[in-house]
């Protein structure tokens, strides 16, 4: 699936699968919704260049005041801004959202996932992304 804004979002990054295209407001241009058998679920949005850093500040401060508690993590979700917002099993739900600046555009991956269960599976998902992204900014 390839946006008009050239960002394009494969049927499957990594071990998720696009179950949703989004529309567009403000500060999103173009944007899908995946799902893992695992129980993660990644949202990859594009935005007007130079506007992710607000959008981090954005989520950070909306999270914070919801009540959630912010997460020091390790590996590839210490690069994204992560909280802990529930218990799955006996595991910690995280969701992280990371930023991506781009000549073109800036990106935004957010993902909803356990810890420690599936802390090894993130950093791929992660790269996945980003090589997605990537391809989307040399249109």
């Amino acid at each position: 699936m390839r946006h008009f804004t050239g960002l394009t979002c494969p049927d499957r990054v990594a071990s998720l699968n696009r179950i949703q295209v989004l529309g567009s407001g403000v500060d999103r241009i173009a944007g899908c919704v995946y799902q893992g058998d695992d129980g993660t679920n990644a949202i990859l949005r594009s935005h007007p260049a130079g506007t992710s850093a607000d959008i981090t500040r954005t989520f950070a401060k909306r999270y914070s005041e919801a009540g959630f508690s912010r997460l020091e993590t390790t590996g590839a979700s210490a690069a994204g801004v992560s909280f802990r917002t529930g218990h799955r099993g006996d595991g910690t739900r995280c969701e992280t959202l990371w930023r991506f600046a781009a000549t073109n555009a800036d990106y935004t991956l957010w993902m909803v996932y356990t810890l420690p269960s599936q802390a090894e599976s993130i950093g791929p998902m992660v790269t996945a992304f980003a090589s997605v992204m990537a391809k989307g900014n040399r249109r």
